[in-house]
């Protein structure tokens, strides 16, 4: 120890905050414990071990310390350690040393430390049998951090070596807790400082929201969930080739790989990972045990027709940036932009690589290192391990308790490991959105269609539609407002429309534009083309009109339906007719013996188009998608031992027909005998209306993004919160969500207010399912 006793010290930047965390519980708390274990394979000797052990720690200033409050002011003060020694626990009588090595140091690492009167380390070796040895490092993060930590791993393996060789044991390398705190004072006085809080001030001034898939944690718990994976040794040697020849470090393949899947799932552009940094950048602070690890963001903005060797050429650039201004502590960023105050860090998800040389060894006895806990979560932390020993990757998915059970973890973990071996495999030219991000078990499932369900390979949509009208003639089809079509006045409307269509050229390979508002009109054309055998193309007239200019353009349909008013600004293209549903003369209409019962009977065939839809245009252009009928058959065919619909369910064709999302309301209600309610967009755009209509009209299936589905439930909450307005049950029992990722925490209240009809919470994001039991 190079620091007299009683010595009185301010605290890092570092040890300040995770300080000031530790006081904010009110009590003793394990989560900023960090620990692991090194593995040492073959016979130790536990005296020699001893001896290397403390000669160690007593040149290392940083586990002298405890930390007192006087006056206000936190310092940390240089104690003596007294007479103190490893454990040494002996297991190899044990039925099974291995798990209750694993009892012990769950137990040991779990047990927390007071930083004003425990010692802030713990030290034991274990022994397995007589070559086998668990050497048990713990921590309280606010004295020790992971680099710090292998600094005393490798003073301790080579003590314990020079001692073991009968050779004079080394001058110690350690710098002194004094220089450490020098080094960081120097740097706040500096111009630096200055400019790196300029640099990190400007670069996020905008405040960008976090791009996480799992909810906000609300407390600091008292433990977190951890899953263990990772690439077995030829992963890891593909992992370096693909980064040699894409000219990066495979870090950065890491980091796009979990951008990647971020933007993925959520869709957003912007995406702000939590880079844990090791904030040493001086001699001093490279050979000082203690702890200065930062946590800074790092933005990258995605898009679909990106690269991969794009994106990881915008990685390499962000993280030198970072790197170059790594010292600026996050917690003055976050008091800079004035965000919000919570657990953890204000970026997750939380990426922390690890490549550090642990091929240390204990007098030729090589060893293997295993972390047990590496301290605060927030909410996900993905912990990267190289440890350059020859046993491949560690990948460890640390999560908060209250964001996501055990298995949501392990899930979100053989995605992230799935997308990353994807990277590994592609092509760099390829575009991110085109990379295939499924599980083997997602492409199985979503292939598979059950064995107990007939494929209908040779059915069409108004095939279906039209015997569903013969089991169910009188039921109600449609309604809106105060307008209701049963099935039999449905099929009658579409028909004699249909003949129409037919009788203007339209057919099987032909497209019809349709503009329309939303109404039980639009649900009649929808049937109307299909029956004359076309493919409708959904135009909003809500949408910009250089959009629908676009698409008009480029799907080049051969008629456009509409209605006067809605069709007034919309852009045609050359050779397009337009047809004016409410303006339509004798000439078009058909022969009043067959126009009402009977549709045109094209040669229709399940892979002749239904439907073409546009992408939103995040890459820049709208690109037109063709669906075919046996596309949407399968769809309903695949997902059937999932759903349970029938006659009684009523449904609501809540988003825009240019929407995927509308084909799944549509045709959900018509092909099961359901009832269909057309949401007027005003009531859509207003969630207590919404809300209203959903009691009134006793919907039972509700399809919906979650975003939308959020802003539902909380004018649910306002409604019952209103005492002077009757409560109101809902008739809900199935809400299918897509479009988005789900954050199931965020329905925990909507479950609490409506515990007798609770319904059945279904995710389909993309092409994948889970039910979620909240």
């Amino acid at each position: 120890m190079s620091v007299s006793a009683g010595t009185k010290l301010p605290l890092t930047a570092a040890q300040r905050e995770i300080w000031i965390a530790e006081q904010r519980l009110g009590e003793v708390n394990r989560v900023f414990r960090v620990g692991e274990f090194l593995e040492i394979h073959g016979p130790v000797d536990p005296a020699l071990f001893e001896q290397a052990l403390l000669s160690a720690v007593a040149e290392a200033d940083a586990l002298h310390v405890n930390f007192v409050e006087e006056h206000g002011e936190v310092r940390q003060v240089v104690r003596r350690l007294g007479d103190w020694s490893p454990a040494l626990v002996d297991l190899s009588a044990e039925p099974d040393p291995e798990q209750a090595a694993r009892r012990w140091l769950d137990a040991a690492v779990a047990r927390p430390m007071d930083l004003a009167q425990d010692r802030l380390f713990a030290y034991a070796l274990l022994r397995l049998d007589a070559d086998r040895f668990y050497w048990y490092q713990g921590y309280h993060h606010a004295v020790m951090d992971a680099f710090g930590s292998l600094l005393i791993t490798r003073r301790v393996a080579d003590v314990y070596t020079a001692l073991a060789e009968g050779r004079p044991v080394p001058p110690s390398p350690f710098g002194s807790l004094p220089e450490l705190l020098a080094a960081e004072q120097e740097y706040r006085d500096s111009e630096r400082f200055t400019e790196d809080r300029a640099y990190w001030t400007e670069r996020f001034a905008d405040r960008p929201e976090p791009t996480g898939i799992v909810d906000r944690p609300s407390a600091v718990p008292d433990h977190y969930l951890r899953h263990t994976a990772g690439l077995d040794p030829d992963e890891l040697t593909e992992l370096r080739e693909t980064a040699r020849q894409a000219r990066v470090p495979w870090s950065y393949l890491v980091l796009a790989a979990t951008a990647v899947h971020l933007h993925r799932m959520t869709g957003a552009s912007t995406v702000v990972l939590g880079l844990p940094v090791t904030a040493r950048l001086s001699q001093v602070q490279r050979r000082t045990p203690g702890t200065a690890a930062n946590v800074l963001p790092l933005r990258l903005r995605l898009r679909p027709d990106m690269t991969l060797r794009e994106l990881l050429g915008q990685v390499g650039q962000r993280v030198r940036e970072l790197g170059g201004h790594q010292r600026y502590r996050a917690e003055d960023l976050q008091r800079d932009l004035d965000l919000p105050g919570h657990t953890g860090t204000w970026y997750a998800p939380v990426v922390n690589i690890m490549s550090f040389d642990y091929a240390v060894a204990f007098a030729g006895l090589p060893t293997t290192a295993h972390n047990l806990s590496s301290g605060l979560v927030g909410d996900l932390t993905l912990a990267v391990w190289d440890r350059r020993d020859g046993t491949g990757l560690t990948l460890d998915l640390n999560a908060h308790p209250e964001v996501c059970a055990d298995h949501e973890l392990a899930a979100h973990h053989e995605r992230l490991l799935a997308v990353l071996r994807a990277l590994t495999a592609v092509d760099p030219a390829l575009p991110i959105g085109r990379i295939d991000l499924l599980t083997e078990e997602e492409r199985a499932a979503v292939l598979a269609v059950p064995a107990d369900v007939p494929p209908r390979t040779e059915a069409t949509l108004t095939g279906l539609f039209e015997a569903q009208v013969g089991r169910t003639p009188d039921a109600t089809a449609v309604t809106c407002g105060e307008l209701s079509l049963t099935y039999r006045e449905l099929n009658e409307r579409a028909n004699r429309l249909a003949h129409r269509l037919v009788a203007r050229g339209m057919g099987p390979e032909h497209v019809v534009a349709l503009a329309l508002p939303r109404s039980a009109d639009l649900v009649v054309a929808i049937l109307a083309t299909l029956k004359a055998g076309a493919a409708y193309l959904p135009l909003d007239p809500a949408h910009p009109p250089a959009r629908l200019a676009h698409m008009v353009a480029d799907a080049r349909p051969g008629l456009l339906l509409t209605t006067t008013t809605a069709g007034s600004d919309l852009p045609t293209a050359q050779g397009t007719s337009v047809l004016f549903l409410d303006a339509l003369d004798a000439s078009d209409a058909p022969d009043p013996t067959t126009g009402l019962t009977h549709a045109p009977a094209p040669a229709l065939a399940p892979d002749h188009p239904a439907y073409v839809i546009y992408t939103s245009g995040s890459t820049g252009r709208p690109k037109g998608v063709l669906t075919t009928h046996r596309n949407v058959v399968r769809l309903f065919d695949a997902t059937r031992t999932w759903f349970d619909f029938g006659p009684d369910d009523v449904w609501t064709l809540f988003h825009s027909y240019a929407f995927d999302f509308s084909v799944w309301e549509l045709w959900g209600a018509l092909l099961h005998g359901g009832r269909l309610v057309v949401v007027p967009y005003e009531v859509s755009r207003t969630p207590g209306a919404f809300l209203d209509l959903l009691a009134d009209q006793r919907v039972t299936v509700l399809s919906q993004t979650p975003s939308a589905f959020y802003q539902l439930a909380q004018a649910d909450a306002d409604a019952h919160a209103d005492t002077s307005r009757p409560a109101r049950r809902l008739g809900l029992r199935t809400v299918v969500f897509g479009g988005e990722a789900l954050q199931p925490a965020r329905l925990t209240d909507w479950y609490e207010r409506h515990p007798d009809d609770a319904p059945l919470l279904v995710n389909m994001y993309g092409i994948t399912e889970t039910t979620v039991h909240v």
